[in-house]
């Protein structure tokens, strides 16, 4: 597909309107668990677990099949399905009948569609110009967070606005979402795509409607294992896949689990410090991806710098493990968002460099994959030690966790991978 043919302001649109309600879920879903339900931590971590196990079942079939369809229209449909699950919670709220169950079932309906956003999404940012992609996915991870931050600042109003008036925000934004991505991939060049696609890798042609289903089954494996083959050819996308593995397991735990049992345990706040704290997150992210899109020439060694910033989030996890008072807890923690936002550009910007358009839906969906592999069980295995150990002991183990394999991923040939543009 043409440069000119993407609409990269539509799609930034997107980003916002739909990472402003991912900002609501992140806050509200595990507050729901540990500050209304006043759940145990290890039930937080199967909270956490219930939204991200169904990418780790779904995301590879939902990179294929946004291959095989126009993303923008795909897309659309997928974010109007977010408003199912949200609408369902509403009424149980309202009702007076939310439990533990139901949003473990809202958890891993949530988790089902997101599976099938993901890689269709990422996709599409593989169509801004390949000059300048480190400046494209810096900005697309600015804004995403500034909406995710805006999100936050809502979410912490929890006890003023209330559940509904949260949830129904939620909704309205994931129905501008549809609309506006729609406009950032126009139907007229599906068939563009296509063409390239067939161009590009005949093994991955479009299956017409009279082929039979086990033909369209043996289709989608081999589509499945052309998307496997990019990682298995290339060592330091392979690397990359290790090390994004480990981020899930070892990051997300903390993040998703350890933050709000911070909040509630270790400096004992309410929904109004989480999102605070996660705001303060958000901020080192935006900053960091500010600088990168500041960056006029991509940089010679990403994968160098990934390691090391995936590095120091083990060293500040380390520190967040003291507990410090709240004039070095609020640094520390920005600091590690933009360790953190530092990292999610970079590997982004290695994944989109060095794979071809065609298939870009399929590595995106093979990246994602590794990400949410190691992430509902870090995010379990996180709740589990919270509540056996305590807070502090368990960030004290995943902080020298990190540092060993950040030291491992030194002698890989990521660490030595030079920027290429694809």
């Amino acid at each position: 597909m043409a440069a000119q043919e993407f609409h990269f302001r539509h799609f930034l649109a997107t980003i916002g309107t739909s990472n402003l309600a991912m900002g609501l879920h992140t806050v509200l879903y595990p507050w729901l668990v540990v500050g209304v339900l006043e759940q145990s931590p290890s039930r937080l971590g199967l909270a956490q677990l219930a939204v991200l196990l169904p990418n780790l079942l779904f995301i590879l079939p939902g990179g294929v099949i946004s291959d095989r369809r126009h993303r923008g229209s795909w897309l659309s449909r997928l974010y109007l399905l977010y408003c199912f699950p949200i609408a369902i919670l509403a009424g149980a709220a309202l009702s007076g009948e939310l439990t533990f169950s139901l949003l473990l079932m809202f958890g891993m309906v949530f988790g089902t569609v997101s599976a099938f956003v993901q890689p269709a999404r990422e996709s599409l940012l593989g169509y801004a110009s390949q000059d300048i992609m480190h400046q494209a996915v810096a900005k697309v991870v600015m804004v995403q967070f500034i909406a995710q931050g805006i999100g936050f600042i809502l979410a912490g109003q929890l006890d003023t606005l209330g559940l509904i008036a949260l949830l129904i925000v939620q909704m309205l934004m994931f129905m501008f979402s549809s609309v506006l991505i729609k406009r950032s991939h126009p139907q007229l060049a599906v068939a563009t795509e296509l063409a390239a696609i067939a161009d590009i890798d005949t093994q991955d042609t479009i299956q017409s409607s009279s082929q039979n289903t086990s033909e369209e089954k043996r289709e989608s494996l081999q589509q499945l294992r052309a998307g496997f083959a990019l990682f298995l050819t290339d060592k330091a996308l392979l690397h990359l896949l290790l090390l994004v593995t480990a981020t899930g397991f070892l990051a997300f735990g903390v993040y998703l689990v350890g933050m709000p049992l911070l909040a509630r345990e270790a400096y004992q706040g309410g929904a109004g410090l989480y999102a605070t704290l996660q705001v303060t997150f958000t901020m080192g992210i935006v900053v960091a991806n500010f600088v990168v899109s500041r960056q006029k020439n991509t940089f010679e060694r990403p994968g160098r710098l990934m390691i090391i910033s995936f590095l120091g989030r083990g060293g500040l996890v380390a520190v967040i493990a003291l507990m410090p008072n709240f004039w070095i807890l609020f640094p520390v923690i920005f600091v590690w968002g933009a360790f953190s936002g530092m990292s999610m550009t970079l590997g982004r910007t290695i994944l989109h460099n060095q794979v071809p358009h065609s298939h870009r839906s399929r590595a995106a969906s093979v990246y994602q994959l590794c990400l949410f592999a190691g992430a509902p069980l870090g995010a379990w295995a996180c709740g589990f030690a919270i509540e056996q150990v305590g807070l502090a002991q368990t960030f004290t183990v995943i902080a020298g966790l990190t540092l060993v394999v950040s030291v491992i991923a030194t002698m890989s040939p990521l660490w030595a991978l030079k920027a290429t543009n694809n």
